[in-house]
């Protein structure tokens, strides 16, 4: 389990808005789990997530942006699906990007990082759920053994991998303009597959 406290500590030692870059970043790679749910089911807003995490960016971006992230909380909290109204897996992953979006706005709105960092752990354990639940046939007889197929699938893996990418990557950014965005953007089109290994058909 070192790497992942590594890459979180690593995404604490940033400053507020590169924490905030990271995160943003990360949400794309969970948006097409909530969009793919709400499209099967036919419940929820598809469209709505992407209007949030566009307007985030253009928080990020765009200084003096007046945006209202309590109302856009609200509008969030009304199409996230109650787990216990469906029997299917992929309703995990779609309460897990509703929820590590509202954690986005609400660091955006008190002004805590720490709230960024709960998107990158967020995103960690959706795939660490979707690990388990391939697993449940498996022949696993402790937490421990659990963990360490958790830890060591190749999913996990890459997710990890992709934490601390983009740690680097915003590292030396001291502001972000729309160039930046764009990079930042740009890396998940490049990596073709949300967080949990569907391919991107379409990020924009």
């Amino acid at each position: 389990m070192k790497q992942k406290a590594n890459n979180f500590q690593a995404m604490r030692e940033l400053n507020f808005y590169q924490q905030a870059a990271v995160a943003a970043t990360l949400l794309e790679r969970m948006l097409p789990n909530y969009q793919l749910f709400a499209e099967v089911t036919q419940t929820g807003d598809a469209e709505l997530p992407r209007h949030i995490l566009t307007l985030v960016w253009e928080w990020l971006t765009v200084k003096k942006a007046k945006i209202n992230f309590e109302k856009l909380s609200e509008e969030l909290d009304a199409i996230t699906p109650e787990l216990s109204d469906f029997d299917i897996f992929g309703v995990y992953p779609a309460v897990d990007c509703a929820t590590a979006l509202d954690m986005m706005l609400s660091g955006i709105a008190q002004q805590d990082a720490a709230e960024f960092i709960n998107v990158a752990k967020i995103s960690q354990a959706t795939v660490a759920r979707l690990i388990e639940h391939d697993s449940i046939d498996d022949d696993i007889t402790t937490e421990a053994e659990l963990k360490k197929i958790v830890r060591e699938h190749p999913l996990m893996q890459y997710e990890m991998d992709c934490l601390a990418e983009l740690i680097e990557l915003v590292t030396p950014v001291k502001q972000f303009g729309r160039e930046e965005r764009q990079m930042l953007q740009n890396w998940v089109k490049e990596q073709g597959l949300t967080n949990l290994g569907m391919e991107l058909n379409n990020t924009d």
